[in-house]
């Protein structure tokens, strides 16, 4: 039935590959024909009647512009009359190209598939024979085996002989078939006769399998890729069925290094990418299989072994075509072979012959980056991988190779890098790594390799050596953020090495000045390369200094303290290491950089950090004081730094709450009518020494120099001006020092009028040159006398003494004052109308006093009633008259409307209280006065336009 079934599918496979033949020979003509050119002339299986064309027509097959093509007609075949179309430009005769190969359904399945499952089912037919002939128990294990043997045999013959045949020479696929069956034939029998009958001694197996694959190899040249695929299967599966443990190791590698190159040669041959890539991975199993079985002192040869092949098989890719197609197969062996190699150093117990092996292959890789720049990838991976390598070696008990091999790594790609450094990015990456790597692993791993002092010279000598790679690459500085890796690479590579010997050799405040010293170095080197990504790594040892400080309380804690409490102050060598060689240096990075907003963000720590210095060089009481120095000092120095001055007066009014709490807290109790402030002000030691030194320092700076921008100007002054007040209130309370109700009581009134007048005195003083400030003291000023003496403190309901004399006394004259600074608004509808208040209350402040005496407190009696009427109406006449004669309307209105509520009160208070003649005397008074108005106003007033 299996014979059947053969015959079937290779009679089927026939029949489709002549119908696959004429279909492409009809595919071929439609193309010719809609490419416009001649119907090409290959083998027809018809016979196909051609038009005969003119004998002028040009061998080139030319066509005049404007002509259409006629197809020509077949007998069998009629083709349709294509459509019109533009002639193509005139080409050479020559066959149109063919179309590129694409893999369809009906294509897999009925023109590739059925030979290949022919050549599946001969090999299996040979096992089912084999079968068949054992349950029959017709032959025994030796004849078995050589009959299997001789099929396979055949096989091959037969591969050979279809190469020649007519029918089927022209489909190499039948060819390989067969040898490939053949070959498989073959290695099976072998291991049946070797492992299962035990008919052939392991070394006749293993020469055996060798000569099998010797000729499957040769047969691959013939027939192709599936007689390779069986040799490289067979190849490497040989010392498996011939045991390789009792030969030893070394006979074995040198097969495998002998099959891998045949196979190598093949794939060369043949243009076979695949295959090498096949032959490197089968190297490679090998390898870990032996890794894992052999134990490590036979492994000394695996090394070898890999180290030639990673070699070989990076050599031998280039000349199969793989380096056109995809470059980077190349690096797959290299990069392979350095992590095979890591795998192996563990099991050498990290060995010197390891580290040879490595740096061999490590040499291998510059060299072969040397060569080509395409390979030099392979470098870099080489030297990241050794330095994995390295760090596993420091971390084992014993490592002294590996302290060596630190020193062989440095030399072996530094010495390169440094050489190559303008060959390319890759070759600048190498010499930053060689030269700085290693040293950095070590240092991390195992410091105590060196003493910190060694370490220390070291690490320096070696970022000298890094500075000058961003040295020579400096030609590749851009103002854009681009990082070139030797320009910026060195550059950082040189920055930690120093800041790592500045920890090797110096304590911890002191280490952190390095560190900003390193920031201005490269700041400096930004700014002379014109890098701006020179320029972002500069900012970095400020972030490190920055994040040190913060896991390192313990050593700034005492700065800290006496920078914001009353702890004495810092140690010398702190106020040195923690606030002036930082402020400088921060400063100085700031100055050097580019970028304006990095240097305007370390210019304010600079300033933060200077001025922090300040309260830590002295006592408490004097921190204010000290920072106004220093604001004064900002100030006079015009920092080019946005806003330092507006900061600096900021940190020191901060530095004053307490004393600001405290006149804050006194400002809040006088609101609400506290009587007896002097008790809650502070020490006037405090407030001299805390707000008024400060304020005068401030303010003598800025009279001196005017660098600050105009609103924060303005802001300064009316803060310097409120401290001033602040301070000349604190002052005034100090002669009278009102601490008991009866000093209140007879000093009280005299103070407060005597502080409220002093603020309109200032208010008039400084009127023309700070208009601002002058209006907020007149405001202040008014507040008081409208708040606290006429209505919180109002000597009529609070007790205090006014003096004795009429019109000369506290009450009148404070009313009076308040009329004469509002004298300079009267213009104004507002300033007059306040004015006119103020009058109002002196006159009745004086008709108060006049009855009362020095004490205002009492009940209103007739007397001080009538006098009231009589001083108010001859206010209202004043009025009258002085709007009349200067034509004001509104001091006019003002009059009659105090007339009339004068005329209200004696209507309805005053004469209610009279009887007899007094009472008619009253009303005829008031009536001639109220007639003789009126007749004025109308004759005045009414009959002229009013002036207003």
């Amino acid at each position: 039935m299996t014979g059947v079934l053969l015959i079937a599918v290779v009679a089927l496979g026939l029949v489709v590959r002549n119908l696959l033949a004429r279909m492409r020979a009809l595919e071929a003509q439609i193309r010719d024909l809609q490419l416009g050119g001649v119907p090409r002339e290959a083998t027809t299986y018809e016979p196909v009647a051609v038009v005969e064309r003119p004998a002028e027509r040009s061998p080139a097959r030319v066509r005049l512009p404007e002509a259409t093509f006629e197809a020509p007609t077949a007998e069998t075949i009629a083709a349709p009359e294509p459509a019109p179309f533009s002639p193509p430009s005139p080409e050479p005769a020559s066959a149109p190209a063919r179309e590129p190969v694409r893999i369809s359904f009906e294509g897999l399945v009925g023109g590739k598939l059925p030979i290949w499952i022919g050549g599946a089912a001969l090999v299996l037919s040979a096992f089912f024979l084999v079968r068949y002939s054992i349950e029959s128990g017709l032959l025994g294990p030796a004849a078995r085996t050589l009959l299997a043997g001789l099929f396979g045999l055949l096989l091959i013959a037969g591969s050979e002989i279809v190469r020649r045949l007519p029918a089927v020479r022209d489909d190499p696929r039948v060819g390989q078939v067969l040898a490939g069956a053949g070959t498989a034939s073959l290695y099976a029998t072998l291991y049946v006769g070797a492992a299962l009958y035990h008919l052939i001694g392991a070394g006749s197996a293993f020469a055996l399998m060798v000569a099998v694959t010797l000729a499957a190899l040769g047969l691959a040249l013939r027939h192709g890729s599936p007689t390779a695929i069986m040799a490289l299967i067979g190849g490497f599966a040989a010392p498996l069925l011939a045991g390789f443990a009792a030969s030893g190791i070394g006979p074995l590698l040198v097969y495998l290094a002998l099959l891998i190159a045949a196979l190598f040669g093949l794939a060369i041959r043949r243009g076979w990418a695949w295959l090498a890539l096949a032959a490197c991975g089968g190297g490679f199993a090998w390898a870990n299989l032996l890794i894992v079985m052999m134990p490590g002192g036979g492994l000394a040869g695996v090394g070898g072994f890999v180290l030639l092949l990673a070699i070989g098989a990076t050599l031998a890719l280039p000349s199969t075509g793989a380096a056109t197609r995809r470059p980077w197969l190349r690096l797959v062996p290299l990069i392979a072979g350095f992590v095979q190699l890591l795998v192996l150093a563990p099991a050498l117990d990290f060995s010197a012959l390891s580290w040879g092996l490595y740096l061999l292959l490590s040499a291998a890789a510059l060299w072969l980056g040397w060569r080509d720049a395409k390979l030099a990838p392979g470098a870099g991976a080489a030297l990241a991988l050794v330095l994995m390598l390295l760090a596993t070696a420091l971390l084992q008990p014993v490592h002294m190779v590996a302290a060596w091999a630190a020193v062989a790594i440095t030399l072996l790609f530094a010495l390169p890098g440094h050489a190559l450094l303008r060959r390319g990015a890759i070759w600048a990456v190498i010499a930053v790594g060689g030269t700085a790597g290693p040293a950095l692993v070590s240092v991390a791993v195992d410091p105590a390799l060196l003493a910190p002092a060694g370490w220390g010279a070291l690490l320096f000598a070696l970022a000298l050596a890094c500075a000058a790679i961003s040295w020579r690459a400096r030609a590749s500085a851009s103002p854009l953020f681009r990082v070139s890796p030797g320009l910026v690479g060195g550059a950082a590579a040189a920055a930690l090495l120093a800041g790592i010997a500045a920890v090797e050799v110096l304590p911890d405040p002191w280490r952190w000045s390095v560190w900003l010293a390193i920031g201005v170095a490269l700041a400096g080197w930004s700014r002379r390369a014109g890098d701006a990504a020179l320029g972002q790594l500069a900012v970095t040892p400020l972030f490190a200094t920055v994040l040190a400080v913060v896991l390192n309380s313990d050593g700034t804690r005492a700065y800290v303290a006496s920078v914001f409490t009353d702890a004495p102050a810092a140690p010398l060598a702190d106020l040195l290491a923690l606030g002036l060689l930082p402020a400088a240096l921060i400063a100085a990075t700031g100055w050097l950089l580019i970028d304006r907003v990095s240097r305007v963000i370390l210019g304010w720590i600079a300033l933060a950090i200077g001025l922090s210095l300040v309260p830590a060089m002295l006592p408490a009481p004097w921190h204010a004081a000290g920072l106004a120095l220093a604001t004064a000092l900002v100030i006079a120095a015009r920092l080019p730094l946005p806003g330092a001055a507006a900061a600096a007066g900021i940190s020191t009014l901060a530095f004053a709450w307490h004393p600001i709490a405290e006149l804050l807290w006194l400002a809040g109790r006088s609101i609400l009518g506290e009587r007896l402030p002097f008790l809650l002000l502070p020490p006037i030691t405090a407030i001299l020494r805390t707000l008024a030194l400060p304020a005068a320092l401030i303010a003598g700076a800025l009279a001196w120099r005017r660098p600050v921008a105009g609103v924060w100007r303005q802001r300064a002054i009316v803060a310097v001006a409120a401290v001033g007040v602040v301070t000349l209130y604190a002052l005034a309370k100090q002669p009278l020092s009102i601490g008991d109700a009866a000093r209140f009581a007879s000093l009280g009134m005299a103070e407060r009028v005597a502080i409220t007048q002093a603020l309109l005195v200032a208010a008039w003083a400084i009127g023309v040159r700070q208009r601002v400030l002058s209006q907020a003291l007149l405001v202040l000023g008014l507040a008081r006398f409208v708040w606290f003496d006429l209505l919180v403190l109002d000597p009529v309901f609070v007790a205090q003494a006014v003096g004795p004399v009429p019109v000369f006394n506290l009450a009148t004259l404070d009313a009076g004052l308040i009329a004469l600074w509002l004298w300079p608004w009267r213009n104004d509808r507002r300033g007059r109308i306040a004015l006119l208040a103020a009058v109002l209350v002196a006159v009745a402040a004086t008709v108060r006093q006049v009855t009362h005496g020095t004490i205002l407190t009492g009940p209103v009696d007739r007397t001080e009633n009538w006098l009231y009427s009589a001083a108010l109406l001859g206010l209202a006449i004043v009025w009258l008259g002085i709007g009349i004669r200067t034509r004001t309307a509104e001091l006019r209105v003002a009059g009659l409307a105090l007339l009339t509520v004068v005329t209200l009160k004696v209507f309805l208070i005053d004469a209610a209280a009279l009887e007899g003649i007094l009472r008619i005397l009253s009303f005829m008074g008031l009536g001639f006065a109220l007639i003789g108005i009126g007749w004025a106003y109308r004759r005045l007033v009414v009959t002229e336009p009013a002036q207003t």
